[in-house]
């Protein structure tokens, strides 16, 4: 068996999500209570990544079976392989692996809720279960125009607020969940980019993705509403003390994470065919950005512990 096919097909640049989110409440838990436990912010990024890798495997798998992505490609377009499609893997091996990786992923949150109590296994469930229905039967949320609000806030809030209460054991703080949004967010604005990629094929085969549901038009609006939004949670979160102003910093991103947005900003379905390698870079862009934004905090939080007159 070839290691690199199955390598690519985990989609490595989206694991920077599982990452971010997961680095982003253990950096808070640092922060707000001085805890820093290495070992198990391994064990959960490890199981993170794990189970976004077999999500997006289980997602690719379901494109292929409805003839999503095979209409996708035809029409001359591409943001990610597809592995059975473009990587020769066999469909029902793919599968497999992705519900082997979201087993493993449970086995760890078993573990994880021996160490810091069963409600975070209750959490870590939901995420499985979005991650598992944003494709799968019965609930196919992606097809039901519902996937990218509910991966949005599993990939950004509950991912941070969940890395966050392993390592402190505190439910109750809600600041990994205001600082989370804007992970979240992200997550929500690539989505949108691959939805406008794969309008045509979407339409074909009757998945009703957001942007089909809104239609280009409203989308627009709703682009502009969700950068507002990231970078005004990251004021909030700063006023709130739940970073220190320094990362405030990050708001220099903001032209950047605008100008990614562009093709979509246009409104239009011609436009949006016409823009579609800049529209790819929406795809993979906000990755990015999100890693520039968690360094930003992570440094920010460390020079004000070090030098706390800093704000």
């Amino acid at each position: 068996m070839k290691l690199r096919p199955w390598l690519i097909s985990f989609s490595p640049t989206t694991l920077t999500s599982a990452f971010s989110s997961v680095t982003l409440g253990t950096a808070l838990s640092w922060y707000l209570n001085g805890v820093f436990k290495p070992l198990i912010y391994v064990i959960t990024l490890i199981a993170i990544m794990l189970a976004q890798a077999g999500v997006n495997l289980i997602h690719d798998y379901v494109d292929y079976r409805t003839g999503v992505d095979v209409l996708y490609r035809a029409g001359g377009f591409s943001h990610r392989p597809n592995p059975i499609i473009d990587l020769g893997l066999n469909p029902r091996s793919v599968r497999m692996v992705g519900y082997f990786f979201i087993t493993v992923t449970i086995a760890s949150g078993v573990y994880l809720a021996l160490v810091v109590g069963f409600p975070v296994l209750i959490l870590g469930l939901a995420g499985v279960l979005i991650g598992i229905g944003y494709s799968e039967a019965p609930l196919k949320l992606h097809y039901r125009g519902l996937g990218e609000a509910f991966a949005a806030l599993a990939m950004g809030p509950l991912v941070t607020w969940g890395s966050y209460i392993v390592q402190t054991g505190i439910y109750l703080n809600p600041a990994p969940l205001i600082v989370g949004i804007p992970n979240g967010l992200f997550t929500l604005l690539i989505l949108l980019g691959s939805g406008a990629l794969e309008l045509d094929a979407s339409r074909r085969v009757g998945k009703l993705t957001l942007v089909l549901l809104l239609g280009l038009r409203r989308v627009k609006y709703l682009v502009y509403g969700i950068i507002a939004f990231i970078y005004l949670t990251l004021i909030a979160s700063a006023l709130l003390g739940y970073i220190p102003y320094l990362s405030l910093v990050s708001l220099i991103l903001i032209p950047r994470t605008l100008r990614l947005a562009g093709p979509l900003l246009s409104g239009d379905e011609g436009e949006v065919r016409r823009r579609w390698r800049e529209l790819r870079l929406l795809w993979a862009g906000p990755f990015s950005v999100r890693l520039i934004i968690l360094a930003i905090l992570i440094v920010s939080m460390i020079i004000v512990k070090l030098a706390p007159w800093i704000p």
